[in-house]
C-alpha cells in the first residue's frame, strides 16, 4: 500500500543494511605498505615474510 506519489517511498519501507567500516591502506613506503592483513597498526611479526617462507623448513 502505497500512501504517497513520490518514487522513494519503496526505498524508504526497506530496512537499512549496516556496511562494514572502510579501514585504510597502510601508508606508502612504511614496512607494512601492501600487507593484506593491515587492520590500522603494525603487527608484530610480518605476516608477509611468513607467507614468502618455504613450508616445511624444519
Amino acid at each position: 500500500m502505497r500512501f504517497t506519489d513520490s518514487s522513494f517511498e519503496k526505498m524508504m519501507k526497506q530496512k537499512p543494511r549496516p556496511q562494514a567500516p572502510s579501514i585504510p591502506k597502510a601508508p606508502r613506503g612504511s614496512r607494512c605498505s601492501g600487507c593484506p592483513y593491515w587492520r590500522g597498526i603494525g603487527c608484530v611479526s610480518c605476516y608477509r615474510e611468513l607467507l614468502k617462507a618455504p613450508a616445511g623448513g624444519r
